[in-house]
């Protein structure tokens, strides 16, 4: 079955997770695969979220050491590929270039200065986030955050090869993305409705709803930026809009913390 087929093409081409099995890929099984990515993020989501439920419950281990799986284990699913992406649109942004100079900056294999300063940036304030949000607020609420945020950060990398245009006509975005129509689009508000009724009649229903808006204004924010900085879209800023996105939504937890409202 196609969806099943798209599905473990995802986790061989965005994960490290070990599927052996060879597949074809071709326009509809790209197509697909854009589709499957709110799923490829539930799934992360929980792995991460059942992980986290294991160790909190049955182990002894303390909230540093809790934090430091939940922050480390993306890294290892992914193989720190979207990180790889973050890095190179850092580097093309911080030269403060042309769209073409930015471009070509980014197709670079090497790590600048800019990149390596902004993913310990990233991942510092990251941890941050994460290891206060567990220190101070609820274990419920933080596997429903785990489940969450690799969700919406996948809905936004399949909503940013549909909508926006492809900076230029190479690499993995525009290989995607030349076979997307608006239509996919569809596909990805059915995939945010689907989740909010499953989590309706939870407790934590608002969470995902707030989740929802900050991520929709996450979107605006990368839409207009891709074009106005790069002139569209490339593999590295969909990339780079995954670990935005899901900084943001550990941001947005860590603030309500601060604020006493979770």
């Amino acid at each position: 079955m196609i969806l099943f087929k798209s599905f473990f093409l995802n986790l061989q081409f965005f994960t490290t997770i070990p599927v052996r099995k060879p597949f074809d890929v071709g326009q509809h099984e790209m197509k697909w695969m854009v589709r499957t990515f709110p799923l490829l993020g539930m799934c992360l989501g929980m792995i991460l979220s059942g992980g986290f439920v294991v160790l909190d419950t049955f182990t002894h281990m303390s909230p540093l050491a809790l934090s430091f799986f939940i922050w480390v284990m993306p890294i290892i699913l992914t193989g720190g590929l979207h990180l790889d992406g973050y890095m190179d649109a850092s580097d093309g942004f911080f030269s403060y270039r042309d769209k073409e100079k930015r471009l070509e900056i980014m197709k670079d294999p090497r790590v600048g200065a800019f990149g390596v300063l902004s993913l310990v940036v990233l991942l510092s304030s990251r941890f941050l986030f994460i290891y206060e949000s567990v220190l101070y607020t609820h274990s419920e609420l933080i596997g429903m955050v785990l489940l969450c945020i690799p969700f919406f950060s996948r809905l936004v990398m399949g909503a940013s090869l549909v909508t926006i245009p492809a900076a230029q006509k190479s690499g993995m975005g525009y290989g995607f993305s030349k076979h997307m129509t608006r239509h996919e689009v569809l596909w990805m508000v059915t995939a945010l409705l689907a989740g909010g009724m499953v989590l309706f009649y939870l407790d934590w229903f608002y969470l995902y709803v707030g989740f929802t808006l900050v991520t929709l204004v996450a979107f605006w924010w990368v839409y207009s930026k891709s074009i106005k900085w790069f002139g569209g879209m490339t593999g590295d800023t969909v990339g780079g809009s995954v670990e935005g996105v899901e900084w943001i939504l550990w941001m947005t937890i860590w603030l309500l913390q601060l604020s006493d409202m979770v």
